[in-house]
């Protein structure tokens, strides 16, 4: 090693805000694996004046399509996920009755766990338009009616 200071190989910078927070992640590589520091600044993490230089700003535009794609992804996945702990708990017991339906009818199990992800989607939805609890009765009624999707907000 030597004792001239490395070079810096990237930085990213994001921003991200919610209606109750926002929270700034810079990320530096310095080179080796164990050198790469993820820090969460306006949250208390380490300071601005702490990390080295800001790399150029990335376009707005393009930062908010990735990250919208990525979040859809993440929600994708995550909905997905609940449906499988739904099957392996059998709770609520019309999950594996559908799913058996739904394959019965030709689906393959993975269209009919996307399936039973929208109609999760769609009652989530609603319980937050609602501003109200979740329904159960409805969105066993939902995914009783499957392949029928419900009708999008």
């Amino acid at each position: 090693m030597t004792d001239k200071p490395r070079d810096l190989r990237y930085q990213v910078s994001a921003d991200r805000s919610s209606a109750s927070r926002k929270v700034r992640y810079v990320e530096t590589n310095q080179g080796d694996v164990d050198d790469c520091m993820l820090c969460q600044l306006d949250e208390g993490g380490v300071p601005l004046s702490d990390t080295p230089a800001p790399a150029k700003q990335v376009e707005r535009a393009n930062t908010d399509v990735i990250d919208a794609e990525a979040e859809d992804q993440l929600v994708e996945n995550e909905l997905i996920q609940a449906i499988e702990n739904q099957l392996s708990a059998q709770q609520p017991a019309a999950v594996q009755a559908v799913l058996n339906k739904l394959t019965l009818v030709g689906h393959t199990r993975e269209e009919a766990v996307q399936m039973m992800a929208q109609v999760l989607a769609w009652q989530v939805s609603e319980m937050l338009k609602a501003d109200g609890p979740f329904d159960m009765a409805a969105y066993e009624h939902a995914l009783r009616a499957l392949p029928q999707l419900p009708e999008a907000p």
